[in-house]
């Protein structure tokens, strides 16, 4: 049974009116040309009886009260530019130019990118990492480290579940930093589905102060569609709501908006006993595809997204080749593929129908047999577990550029931030020194065609680097 969804609500009444369009969108409520699609009715901007998303006082801010009672919130905002906002944001109501922020290495680019644009210093958490190959959490001995290294900071920032689905131990985090007086900010993008109900807590509720989350990423939402859920002070919540109105666009989507109040309620409605049954269905599928002896599936805490690996092959190999019988997975890196799952029960009949795609993906590779370029264990790069740029953010834009080669850049400060997207964790950061497994993990990354954001002329061999070299 549906709740209420006042934006929803407003919007229907809005369309039944069947008013005459003298106002943008440009499609004038999608009659301007014969064909349109009619969900552009639903597509307005900010008219009488459809509220003010930058100063809500009637159905936006109805569906926020809702958001943020779920979560027992402070307060509660829609975002209509995804978690990237948010974690630009939440960032900006906490932290003035020059401050320090413990980050985890491995987050995600937006959060560096915040960083770098709002004028703050981040020292650097490397996370443990697990016997595959694959990056975990940071470990509060990490956070302990930082602290003593590099004290004075104001925010410590994490991200979890990280993009494997794999959840911080939040309640040592929170115990943490709270005795150092520090808030701590969770990027929670994909964990928006976390609660009671699914099994695995929000961090928020968890008692982090702040934390964002996509909707849009596992539940009925359209892409870009996020929230923050906040415990922030009087003044740090003026200065959200002014980074918010400042970062966010004037011009919201209502069709966005609308999916949010459509996502909150159906996030409203999970009971204990429905995801119990929608999760063994799940669990049942992973048992049956690690029945087929050439794949090895397994999850982490959110048992909603599947890791999936075949033996000898790479997996952006297994990723092309589930494309080409039809099933479209997240992302491969490495030797895995993550697979994000209807979060809804599975049937057998379809379970069996997966399975059936899955068999002639795999016969596909066969019959194409190894290919010489094959993808190698990547180094681990989390040797050194706390660390800050060898040059200041600020400081990058002063600097001489040069062009050099991969291998003539060993030892440089990077000017170019390199990322493998998805999921877009940088692999190397502006204003850090270049290593030799930088440069390993870029040729390993391009010989197996995982594609790389960033970089000029990284195609070409060369990177952007401060035309002195830094030494130890």
């Amino acid at each position: 049974m549906k709740g209420r969804m006042p934006i929803v609500e407003a919007l229907y009444a809005h369309v039944e009116r069947k008013a005459t369009s003298w106002h943008v969108p440009g499609h004038k409520n999608g009659t301007l040309l014969n064909g349109l699609p009619s969900f552009l009715e639903w597509d307005k901007t900010e008219l009488a009886g459809l509220d003010d998303f930058h100063h809500p006082e009637e159905a936006i801010y109805e569906a926020k009260l809702l958001l943020r009672q779920i979560y027992d919130a402070s307060d509660s905002h829609f975002l209509v530019n995804g978690s990237t906002v948010g974690n630009w944001a939440m960032l900006a109501a906490i932290a003035s130019r020059g401050d320090r922020i413990y980050v985890q290495r491995n987050s995600h680019k937006s959060v560096f990118n915040a960083l770098e644009w709002l004028g703050l210093s981040p020292v650097l958490m490397e996370p443990d990492y697990h016997a595959t190959g694959i990056s975990g959490n940071v470990s509060r001995e990490t956070l302990e480290e930082a602290l003593k290294l590099y004290p004075g900071g104001v925010a410590v920032f994490l991200t979890s579940p990280t993009y494997y689905g794999e959840s911080a131990e939040i309640d040592k985090w929170v115990q943490l930093t709270k005795s150092h007086g520090l808030p701590l900010l969770v990027d929670e993008a994909h964990g928006a589905h976390f609660g009671e109900a699914f099994g695995v807590r929000s961090a928020f509720e968890l008692g982090a102060t702040a934390v964002v989350q996509s909707a849009h990423k596992t539940l009925p939402a359209l892409t870009m569609g996020a929230w923050i859920h906040e415990r922030f002070t009087d003044d740090e919540r003026r200065r959200l709501t002014r980074a918010l109105q400042a970062f966010q666009t004037s011009s919201p989507s209502y069709l966005l908006m609308a999916s949010l109040d459509f996502a909150r309620d159906y996030r409203q409605q999970f009971t204990v006993e429905q995801m119990l049954e929608i999760r063994n269905s799940h669990e049942d599928f992973h048992e049956q595809l690690n029945q087929n002896t050439e794949l090895d599936v397994f999850t982490f805490d959110d048992w909603s997204r599947m890791i999936v690996s075949c033996r000898g092959y790479s997996g952006s190999q297994v990723l092309a080749a589930l494309a080409k019988q039809g099933i479209d997975a997240e992302f491969a890196l490495g030797e895995h593929v993550v697979c994000i799952l209807p979060l809804r029960l599975l049937p057998e009949s379809e379970r069996n129908a997966w399975i059936e795609q899955i068999k002639q993906a795999l016969d596909m590779m066969k019959t194409e047999g190894i290919p010489d370029k094959r993808y190698m264990e990547q180094p681990i790069m989390g040797k050194i577990k706390v660390s800050s740029l060898a040059c200041p953010l600020d400081q990058l834009e002063r600097t001489v550029a040069v062009e050099r080669s991969l291998e003539e850049a060993v030892d440089f400060v990077s000017l170019e931030t390199i990322i493998p997207y998805p999921p877009g964790v940088p692999l190397l950061l502006r204003g850090e020194r270049v290593t030799q497994a930088h440069i390993e993990m870029m040729k390993q990354y391009m010989t197996t065609s995982v594609h790389l954001q960033g970089g000029e002329l990284l195609y070409e061999g060369k990177l952007r680097v401060i035309q002195e070299g830094i030494t130890e």
